[in-house]
Parts: structure tokens; C-alpha cells; sequence
């Protein structure tokens, strides 16, 4: 009941508050709003500014469309009175400051490197300011109500949202607006807070007055609904959704003690989505306390005690209820499948963190497992697991597994091996050392002892130790060479050593040198002087000494270092005088000395590079260009070593001056798990490029210091650049594309700019600057001029004149500025006959070539009226008005007739009265011609001879087959139809590729071509042609079509039917479209009736019989 109440109680609160939102309009409209302005300045109250649509993924600033991007003015429509500035942009509503104008500290790149997140609002706020003599309304409500979005829809859960107004100024009336990008439905705001009482009831709104929504809710539409689980005992909440608000209310009146926690409400909006919205519910005491029991698992996060064993227990809300021990599992770590508490929480989508360690049950094998203790299976249920591999057991250490890194084979013990050192007085001893430590037992000293020396060999010591090994080591000298012509008769040697191979022991960071102390001569008559002659160093120049024979077993490899060995001739050999001629090979690091030393030694200098070390930097520095700014600066290293510029010196305003020499402080950074050589910091610079390991080049600059940080993994230079020189602009790209002018509008020129200096030209070859006040082309027809011809035999003349070329204008113009308009009419010079033509009224000169007429004019009678004698003749043409009175015969004359031409009609000969002008068919003047028409000859063509067709090829045009006009030069083909354009276009060849059949190749694109399948195979039947895409596009066994592209084909097959039952039907995509069989199966029952329809069933469905019987009882289902 208590519940009940509760609820009546929200509802009427929100009704009550309804009734208030809903008068809210009526107030304020009904209240006076004063706005001052300045004189003369005229109110704005719509704004329109652009945003673009952007998606999850795409980066933040693709969703600004700006009208000046460093100023960061958002376009607005042409003409617009107002800008709209980018000032700040948060994200996660306004907890994250992405970026703020003119804050050095947040550049704009943080916005260009954020990607947009599904479910995080981004707060963008724009400020709107007006322009001179312009003034925003002052009223900020309908500045929200008319804002307008271009380039994407403003909306809630659209592309863009407008959140709310952040402030105006009263004096300039700049306004600023909060918008938000949100791809998903998001809460912005920090949890609500609830301070219950116990047995009082406390009730609130969940909500923010501010923004349109009522709540802080973005990324999808209204209304909203609201639900809560588990809320704390005597709390329960409601919602609205009126004018345009949604608002969620709660009531509670505390029962239990409670130690206070976070809840969560669930909003949905209307197209589905939700959100949780943060309560905090504050601790509270006095209530009843609960007797906990049953500690386990609440949920996938979290766990607590779950009853409550008192019997006057009001219920229990875990999360909130005090000494419920509710908390988040306590996970091992990088696993969420089973807590430490309260065991395998059952969660289908949990994760486990696999790692190998030994097995259990047969230590020989690793397994994949996780800190919960969870083993890793396969499909099958059986544990992952393999044998232990990889590492060498020593004398001192087993051997580590490289997978699980446990140890899984025992030590070995020492391993000697023999070695020969002296004794003075030219006397040798052998000493036994173990291969791995370097410990000696000197139980297995021993004087050189037995073998024989030939000239090719040294006697090897006999003496075998008590395991069975043979010292083996070679010990006194070779016998002489017996040399003829300069080779040995003996061994075939050379007198001349001119080869040498070394076995250069292998070396790897963290040992010791004492191995590289003994290089092996596996070719070449030479003989090692001993480890006493040798030495190791990290130096260039050779000079420093890193360790000798008495500290080589101390000293650990750590950077690249050299290794200086001595040899002397063997016996009577010689070293050639040019060392050119001596070929030296290694079998580990790198020859980089070789040379005769005073003592006639033969120093061999092998460098020992160690894949830890950077073994070079390359600076490659590209000219400084006067003018430009060096945040644009790059400075490359070849090897792909992280370059950084941290400092410029000698800029003159911030950029490059010419013939000035610019200092920039350098830091190189060594990759990941690598170092830079040594070097001794305590000399100067030129001391250490000559001593240091490591190449360096540096091309467009000079080195003047260089430091080494403690940990050798970067290096800070400075460098003096070569100095400024004006840009070359070598290299330009087009940055806007200009626009052609028309006949009506100007047009631009393209735009190019120097990718160096970033100047700004009209050519590609940089020789003419950009200026705004040259960039536009003048708008101007594109004419042609025709040239004046005079009249000619059977053609009109023509004045000179100018024709625009464009197809969408075409006008004629006199002059060569195209200002006069003119038509074609008035550019034709008409070729008058001399003589008059005339009718009853007018003479005039005719064109010999149209139907122009000149000189028009009334006939001039020669007396007032005609006499017995004399008729009344024109004075100027002879024409006779009236005949003599006495004239009763006709006298007849001929007028000779005129061919029709196409742009003129002919006349047929005729006969003439001499005494009234009378027209006759006859000479003897017995048939009138009462109707001129009679004697018009139509315009027409006169057809010179037929002109073949000129096909076309792949390479060239072709012509079609025409005749020409004698008159007016026109083309027509045979039917006398005009041809326009008598260009054939160069064929288009294109592949058609048939499997299975014959009738492709290469074809011309447009004409038909049939494809024709072959036989079946036995027990199949041809099914179709299946095109690329796997789709069925004929069931014709030949199959015609026009070419449109390449296009392969393939004759696909299915099983032949062996009746009843189902037909197989040919693999995936091999049968008909679901169109085509439904238009084959009703034009089937339409035609062949059931039992044709019942056969194509089989044919082309692939169904049993059964199917058949339930798709016939479908056709005769009556329509209700």
C-alpha cells in the first residue's frame, strides 16, 4: 500500500510540474523583452552555420566545414552578416578539453588524432558574432528556436545537436552556442545525488533544466522511458515527456541502514537505445540492520552477502544496505572468469589469461593456463599441451624452455677444451679450460708432446686426458717450405700468402672476449702470435684498449668493439708487398683493418658489430628556403630512426633568412631494445667522430656538438644548417583547380603552389605569382573567325565575321570584341542579277542564288494611260502595266527556264506575251498559265559521286560512306538523310572467355556473337551459362548476346535425372535466379497445364515429389 501511495504521490508531482512547463510559453510571451540596439544596426534572429556528417571512426575534424581554417571561421551561407568561430572543443561532454582557440597548450592536432567513438559526446561550442551595422537578437530563445544546420541534419540522435546557449554579450550581442556530435546514445554529467531519511520521505527530479531534453541525454531521440533494478527498499521512480522535456522523478523513504553506493536508472529512447544515468545514494543509519548470510556472487562484476536471516527484514537492496560487503570481484590478473572470492562467476563471454607453465602432471610438457588455474583446451576438451623446447644446457646451467622458460634439462658439467699457452724461454704448456665457463683444471696440464710437423702442418699434442680426450693442440714449428719457381714441391703452397681465412669464434652481447682471444687459421700459411699480441678495443682509431689476455674473461661485450690480431709468416713464407693482393675472409664480423706493422707482423682488425648497437645515423637535411617557417621542417634519418627537432636558433621574425646560417637542436632516438655505441663524452667532438663506432653522415648540415644520454638511447645534436636560399620551386602541385571562363561569367585561373616555400603561382613553372586581382579570366566568347569571300559562280559572298564556338551559344558578332550581334542573314553577300525581275506591282533585283530580293521597288508608268498604239511600260524595268488598246494577239517570246539548287527553287521555261505580260505553256499562246505555282522547281540537292566507307581500327577512326552536296557542301548517306558527323570511332576489343564451349576470342565491343556449349558428359545435362559473379544468365545451350566488356562464361552441368525422387542439383549459384524460375513455373501452368508444369518442376526446382503435390493444392486454394 505504502508503494502505492508513493506512486500517486510522483504522479502528481510531475502532473503538477506539466501544468507549470505548460504555462512557461504563455509567461513568456506574454512578458516584455527590451532590446537595445545601436541606430542603424539591423536585428539578425536566424543563424545558419555548416557542419558535415561524420561516422564512428572517421576523425573529429572531418565534421567542420571551414570558411578560413587557421582563423577556424565555420562557413555560413554567402552573404550571411555574421561568422561563426570555433572557440572549444571537450570530449565526454565537457570533461576532456580537446582543444581551445589560441591555447598553445591544446593544438588543433589533438582534434585531427581524435577519432570518433561509439557512445562519447563531443562538446562543440561556436561563438556567432555579427558584422558592422548588424546586431544578433537579443532574445537567445528564438536564436535557438531558428538556428539552422547546412551540409548535415540537426537534430536529437541526427548528426549534429544543438545543446545550449553558453552566454551572450549584451553590448556586442555575440552569442554562444554548445553543439554536440554523439554516435550512440550517451549520458554527459556527473551521477545525481539522493540523501535519504530514514521513514521520511525524500523526492526529487532526476534532471537538468538547462537543455532541451531535461536531462543530459544525447545521440538518439525522445521521448524516453526510464527503469531501474534493484533499488534501495522504499524508493521507486516515475517519468514524463511533455514539451519536449523528459523528466524522471523518485521518491524514498529509507527502511534499512544503509552504507550507500552508486545505482544506476536505464534510459531508452525512442528508437531503441539506452544509456545508464549514475544515482548516488548517501549512507544513512538508524534503520534496520540486516543478519547477513549466503556471501557469494550478486553479479558478472560485483559480489556480497545476498540474505538477510532477521524475520522482520523490510527486503534487501545489496548494493546499497549496510554490511552487505558489496564490491568487485577480486579477478586474477588479465581473467574475468573466476574471482578469488567467490569462485566461477559462469560468464559466457569471460576471458582468460593463458600463459605456460609447466604441467602438472608430467613436468616433460608445458601447458597453456591461467592464473585461475583454468587450462587452455581444444575442441575436443583435451588440455593444450607440448614438450619443452629450445636453450642449451651449460656446465653451470640447464637448458630454458624458450616458450615456458622453465628449466627442463640439467646441467651438462664442464666441457674442456685444450689450449696452448707460453711458458718463456720459447716454451709451451697446455692448459684444459671448459668451453662454457672458461674454468681450468689444471689436473690436465701438460707439456706439448708427440705428433709430427710437415710444412703444411704443425705437430699436434697426443696427450689424452682421462676422459679419452685428445689435446690435439698444434705446438712448435712447421718444417721449412721447399720452394721452386715460388711454390712449395711438397705442399703446392705459394711463397706469396695471398689468402687468408679466419675462424672468428661467435660473440653475442653479455659474454665475455676470452673466446675471441683464440680465432682459428683455417686457410693461409700464417701463424697467430698469440693471445699476449692481441687485444680489444672500442675505438675508430685503434689506439684505446678496451681488454687484453689478462682481462678478456672480465670484460663483457656490451657495445660494437674491434678485435686487433697479429700473425707472422709461416716458416719461409712472405706477405705481399701490396696488401691488395691478400684476400682476407671471416667467419663472424667484419674485416676492418689490415695492415704490416713495423715488427712485420700482419695486424688483422675485425670489427664485431652487435645487433643491440645502431650501427649508423644518416641525417639527411633538406635546403633551408628563405622565408619559410621551420615547424614545416623536416629533418629525415634513412635508417627510419625517430628524428626530432627541438630548438631553432638564428631565425630571423620566426623564419629562414637568406645567406643566414640557422642552428637546430637534434634528438635521434635509438629503436626500441637498441643503443648507440660508446663513446668517451670527456673529448671533444672531433676526437669522438673519429673514434666512434658508428657511421655518421649528415648531408645539408654541420655537426657542432653532440651529447649521449645515460642510457645510450638518445642522442641530442646540434647542427648548423647550410645557409637560407630563395626557394627554387622545384616542386609545385596543383592546390585549386581554376574554372574556364564562359560567354556570360568570368572564369579562374588554376592555382599552383610551391610545396618548398608554399608560394603561391598561376603556372606550374613558378615564373608568374599569384595576385587576386589578376586570377580572373575575363569572360569572352571563343570565336572563329570566318574569312570574306567573294561572290563566286553559283554561291553567295560573305562578310568577315566571328562565330562563338561554344555549343551553348553560337552567336555571330561583326567585330572582333564580340560586341555587335549579328545574324546569319546579315553576314551573306547576295549575288543580284543585273537585270529586273518583276510582278504587277514592284520590280526588284533577285539573288541568283536564294530567294533574297534588292532594290524593291513600284513600277514608274511611263505615260497615264495606254493608247491604241502604246502600252504603259515601267521606265526602270520595261514591265507593262496595261497593253495597248489595240492588242489582241499574243506575241510569245521564251524565258528560258532555272535549275532548282538546294538553297534556291528553280523556274520551268515558259512562253511570254511581248504586249501584256501574259505567261503561256505554248509558243502559240493557247494555254495560259493562270497559276505560277506550276512552274516552281523544288530545292534540291545535286549529289556529287559516293564516297566509300573507311572502317575503323583499334588505332585510328574510321569514315562513314556519304555523297556530297554540290552546293552546299553537306554529307548524306544513300538515302539522302544528312550525317551530321561522319567519324566512326576506333573499335573497342574486348575478351570473351568460354569454359566449356566454343564461340569466344577477342571481340569487338557492341556486336553480337554467339556461344555454343559442349556435349554433356554422360549422365549430366546442361544447365545454363554462369557468368564472373556465379550467375545464371541463360539456359540456351547456344546462347547469343552483344558484347559490352570482358565477360567469361562457363557452361555449367548438372546430374541427369533417374526418375523419382530428387534430382541432384548442379554446386552452389549453378541454378536460375528465383525471378527466372518463378516466370518459367507460371508461363508452364499457364501453357502446358499441370503436366507440363509438373515435368519443369522436377527440371528446373530440383524438388521431390512431394513437393510438387503441396505447390498443385496452392493453385486451387479459392481467393477469399
Amino acid at each position: 500500500m505504502t508503494h502505492n501511495t508513493r506512486k500517486t504521490k510522483i504522479f502528481m508531482f510531475a502532473l503538477g510540474l506539466v501544468m507549470c512547463l505548460a504555462l512557461m510559453p504563455g509567461i513568456a510571451m506574454a512578458s516584455p523583452t527590451f532590446a537595445a540596439y545601436a541606430a542603424g544596426e539591423t536585428e539578425i534572429d536566424t543563424l545558419n552555420v555548416a557542419f558535415n556528417k561524420v561516422i564512428v571512426g572517421d576523425t573529429l575534424d572531418a565534421a567542420f566545414e571551414f570558411e578560413d581554417e587557421t582563423a577556424k571561421t565555420l562557413k555560413v551561407p554567402a552573404g550571411a552578416n555574421y561568422t561563426a568561430t570555433l572557440t572549444t572543443i571537450w570530449r565526454n561532454g565537457q570533461k576532456q578539453t580537446l582543444w581551445e582557440k589560441d591555447a598553445d597548450t591544446l593544438p588543433w592536432s589533438r582534434v585531427e588524432n581524435q577519432l570518433i567513438e561509439r557512445n562519447v559526446p563531443y562538446c562543440i561550442r561556436v561563438r556567432f558574432s555579427p558584422k558592422t551595422g548588424y546586431a544578433l537578437s537579443s532574445k537567445a530563445e528564438v536564436l535557438k528556436q531558428k538556428l539552422k544546420v547546412f551540409g548535415a541534419e540537426l537534430g536529437k540522435g541526427k548528426d549534429i545537436e544543438l545543446w545550449d546557449i553558453a552566454g551572450q554579450n549584451k553590448i556586442t550581442t555575440e552569442i554562444q552556442m554548445d553543439f554536440i556530435i554523439s554516435k550512440g546514445m550517451s549520458f554527459i554529467g556527473y551521477p545525481f545525488f539522493v540523501q535519504p531519511i530514514i521513514d521520511a520521505e525524500v523526492s526529487g527530479e532526476l534532471t537538468n533544466m538547462a537543455p532541451d531534453t531535461g536531462i543530459w541525454l544525447a545521440g538518439a531521440p525522445g521521448p524516453y522511458t526510464y527503469e531501474a533494478n534493484n533499488l534501495p527498499v522504499g524508493m521507486a521512480i516515475d517519468f514524463s515527456n511533455v514539451l519536449g522535456k523528459s523528466i524522471c522523478y523518485y521518491a524514498i523513504t529509507a527502511v534499512n541502514a544503509m552504507d550507500g553506493g552508486t545505482l544506476y536508472v536505464t534510459v531508452t529512447a525512442s528508437d531503441g537505445q539506452t544509456c545508464d544515468i549514475p544515482v548516488t545514494i548517501a549512507a544513512v543509519s538508524g534503520g534496520h540492520e540486516h543478519t547477513w548470510s549466503d556471501y557469494g556472487k550478486i553479479d558478472i562484476e560485483h559480489h556480497g552477502y545476498r540474505q538477510c536471516t532477521a524475520s522482520d527484514c523490510p527486503g534487501v537492496c545489496v548494493a546499497v544496505d549496510k554490511g552487505s560487503g558489496y564490491e568487485k570481484h577480486d579477478f586474477y590478473p588479465g581473467c574475468n572468469a573466476t574471482c578469488k572470492k567467490c569462485g566461477d562467476l559462469g560468464n559466457p563471454d569471460a576471458k582468460h589469461a593463458f600463459t605456460y607453465r609447466v604441467y602438472g602432471s608430467d613436468p616433460s610438457y608445458h601447458a597453456s593456463c591461467c592464473a585461475c588455474g583454468e587450462f587452455e583446451k581444444d575442441a575436443r576438451g583435451n588440455v593444450v599441451k607440448e614438450k619443452h623446447s629450445g636453450g642449451t644446457a651449460t656446465c653451470l646451467s640447464g637448458a630454458i624452455c624458450e616458450t615456458c622458460g622453465s628449466e627442463y634439462l640439467a646441467p651438462t658439467g664442464h666441457k674442456f677444451e685444450f689450449r696452448s699457452f707460453s711458458s718463456g724461454g720459447g716454451n709451451y704448456l697446455h692448459l684444459g679450460f671448459c668451453k662454457y665457463c672458461g674454468i681450468e683444471d689444471t689436473s690436465l696440464r701438460h707439456d706439448p708432446r708427440g705428433g709430427t710437423a710437415t710444412c703444411k702442418e704443425r705437430a699436434a699434442c697426443d696427450y689424452t686426458a682421462p676422459n679419452g680426450d685428445v689435446c690435439g693442440c698444434e705446438y712448435g714449428n712447421y718444417v721449412p717450405h721447399t720452394f721452386e719457381g715460388g711454390v712449395c714441391t711438397q705442399c703446392n703452397a705459394d711463397m706469396t700468402i695471398k689468402e687468408i681465412e679466419l675462424d672468428i669464434p661467435n660473440y653475442s652481447v653479455g659474454m665475455s672476449y676470452k673466446t675471441l682471444f683464440d680465432p682459428k687459421v683455417i686457410k693461409g700459411n700464417i701463424i697467430g702470435r698469440g693471445e699476449h699480441f692481441y687485444k680489444a678495443t672500442r675505438d675508430r682509431d685503434l689506439n684505446e684498449t678496451l681488454c687484453n689476455s689478462m682481462d678478456c674473461g672480465e670484460k663483457l661485450i656490451e657495445h660494437n668493439s674491434v678485435m686487433i690480431y697479429k700473425f707472422t709468416p709461416q716458416t719461409n713464407c712472405i706477405f705481399p708487398e701490396n696488401l691488395d693482393e691478400l684476400n682476407i675472409s671471416l667467419t663472424n664480423g667484419e674485416l676492418f683493418k689490415k695492415e704490416i706493422v713495423p715488427s712485420g707482423d700482419l695486424s688483422i682488425c675485425v670489427l664485431l658489430r652487435v645487433d643491440s648497437d645502431v650501427q649508423s645515423i644518416k641525417l639527411d637535411i633538406p635546403q633551408p628556403i628563405a622565408g619559410c617557417d621551420p615547424k614545416d621542417f623536416i629533418i629525415t634519418e634513412k635508417n627510419g630512426l625517430q628524428v626530432t627537432l627541438d630548438n631553432w636558433q638564428n631565425l630571423i621574425e620566426g623564419k629562414f633568412y637568406k645567406g643566414v646560417p640557422t642552428n637546430v637542436d637534434v634528438t635521434v632516438k635509438a629503436p626500441d631494445g637498441k643503443k648507440f655505441p660508446f663513446y668517451d663524452p670527456k673529448n671533444f667532438l672531433n676526437i669522438i667522430l673519429k673514434k666512434w663506432l658508428c657511421d655518421l653522415e649528415i648531408s645539408g648540415g654541420q655537426l657542432i656538438t653532440m651529447v649521449k644520454n645515460a642510457e645510450s638511447t638518445e642522442i641530442k645534436m646540434t647542427i648548423t644548417l647550410n645557409k637560407a636560399i630563395e626557394c627554387p620551386h622545384e616542386a609545385t602541385t596543383l592546390k585549386e583547380t581554376g574554372k574556364p571562363e564562359t560567354c556570360t561569367e568570368d572564369g579562374v585561373k588554376n592555382k599552383y603552389v610551391c610545396e618548398s616555400c608554399g608560394k603561391e603561382f598561376f603556372d606550374a613553372a613558378c615564373t608568374l605569382p599569384w595576385n587576386e586581382a589578376n586570377a580572373a579570366i575575363p569572360k569572352a566568347h571563343l570565336r572563329l573567325l570566318h574569312e570574306a569571300k567573294p561572290c563566286s559562280e553559283g554561291k553567295d559572298g560573305n562578310i568577315a565575321y566571328y562565330e562563338c564556338q561554344r555549343k551553348t551559344c553560337g552567336k555571330l558578332f561583326s567585330d572582333y570584341a564580340c560586341n555587335t550581334e549579328i545574324t546569319l542573314e546579315d553576314t551573306i553577300i547576295h549575288d543580284f542579277k543585273t537585270e529586273w525581275s518583276a510582278n504587277k506591282d514592284n520590280h526588284y533585283h533577285e539573288c541568283k542564288n536564294c530567294n533574297e530580293t534588292a532594290d524593291t521597288a513600284a513600277h514608274r508608268p511611263d505615260r497615264t494611260e495606254a493608247t491604241e498604239e502604246y502600252a504603259v511600260k515601267c521606265l526602270d524595268c520595261g514591265y507593262i502595266i496595261a497593253p495597248a488598246l489595240a492588242h489582241v494577239t499574243h506575241h510569245t517570246v521564251l524565258v528560258p527556264g532555272e535549275d532548282a539548287t538546294c538553297m534556291k527553287e528553280g523556274k520551268k521555261p515558259y512562253y511570254k506575251c511581248s504586249g501584256c505580260e501574259v505567261k503561256f505553256e505554248d509558243k502559240e499562246a493557247t494555254k495560259p498559265i493562270t497559276d505560277e505555282s506550276t512552274l516552281v522547281i523544288a530545292k534540291a540537292h545535286k549529289f556529287g559521286a559516293w564516297i566509300d566507307e573507311v572502317p575503323a581500327t583499334e588505332e585510328t577512326e574510321g569514315v562513314k560512306g556519304h555523297k556530297d552536296c554540290t552546293f552546299c557542301g553537306k554529307h548524306f548517306d544513300e538515302n539522302g538523310t544528312e550525317i551530321a558527323d561522319l567519324t566512326i570511332a576506333k573499335l573497342v576489343k574486348a575478351e570473351v572467355t568460354v569454359v566449356g564451349g566454343t564461340g569466344g576470342g577477342r571481340l569487338t565491343v557492341g556486336e553480337s556473337v554467339t556461344v555454343t556449349a559442349n556435349e554433356p558428359a554422360e549422365g549430366k545435362v546442361f544447365a545454363g551459362w554462369k557468368d564472373a559473379s556465379g550467375a545464371i544468365v541463360s539456359t540456351d545451350k547456344s546462347y547469343t548476346f552483344k558484347v559490352t566488356g570482358a565477360t567469361t562464361l562457363t557452361a555449367v552441368y548438372g546430374d541427369k535425372p533417374s526418375g523419382g525422387g530428387e534430382i541432384t542439383p548442379p554446386a552452389e549459384n549453378d541454378g536460375l535466379p528465383g525471378g527466372a524460375i518463378a516466370g518459367i513455373v507460371i508461363g508452364s501452368v499457364a501453357v502446358a497445364g499441370i503436366g507440363g508444369f509438373a515435368v519443369l518442376w522436377f527440371a528446373v526446382k530440383k524438388k521431390t515429389f512431394a513437393d510438387l503435390i503441396a505447390t498443385i493444392k496452392g493453385f486451387f486454394v479459392k481467393k477469399q
